[in-house]
């Protein structure tokens, strides 16, 4: 329940839902079914897909190493780099003097020739293309590409699923029709909380 106002509650966010469903829900369902795994269903909200502060994100890099951009978690090369020997290997997203890696570096350490290559297109990179600034490069791999919202890492490290459904307008959207979020079991039980 929230409770809104200029002396109420704050807005419903992401780290609000992270806590009800990791810290309450979660717990919940395993109090109730033990040795049961839930699927959790969300639709599609800013909210559901929100990344963590430190999320590996390849527009918000400068060329070189330092200056005004976010620290990254460290990541690991992918097993389908172009030079196969990286793939597997730990690769930190700060220098030894303790800065946060650039574009160049980091793909440099991937194995890639960056030379004579721009660190980002403007206005906005050539269609479907891959290779046309670092930032795109970067952004194409698998390390960078795939990566899980906060809500669905919390529900996965507890062991459970989470599906999210295609976009659709909000009143096509059948998770709108129940007016709770809908939680599966593969012990062929359902709840509602």
């Amino acid at each position: 329940m929230i409770y809104l106002g200029s002396n109420g509650d704050a807005w419903w966010d992401t780290n609000q839902l992270i806590a009800q469903v990791c810290n309450e829900a979660i717990p919940t369902f395993e109090a109730a079914h033990p040795h049961c795994q839930a699927v959790f269903v969300f639709d599609q909200s800013s909210a559901h897909a929100s990344l963590a502060p430190d999320t590996l994100h390849a527009w918000e890099m400068n060329k070189g190493n330092g200056g005004k951009q976010h620290i990254q978690r460290d990541t690991m090369i992918p097993m389908n780099n172009p030079v196969k020997a990286l793939g597997g290997h730990v690769q930190k997203m700060m220098t030894d003097a303790g800065e946060a890696k650039g574009l160049e570096q980091t793909l440099r350490e991937q194995g890639f020739n960056v030379d004579k290559m721009r660190a980002k297109c403007k206005p906005v990179c050539p269609y479907e293309n891959t290779g046309c600034c670092m930032a795109r490069l970067l952004s194409c791999q698998d390390d960078f590409a795939n990566q899980i919202s906060m809500l669905e890492d919390c529900i996965t490290k507890a062991g459970h699923l989470c599906i999210f459904l295609p976009k659709f307008h909000c009143e096509l959207n059948p998770i709108d029709m129940v007016y709770h979020s809908f939680i599966s079991l593969s012990c062929a039980h359902s709840i509602y909380i």
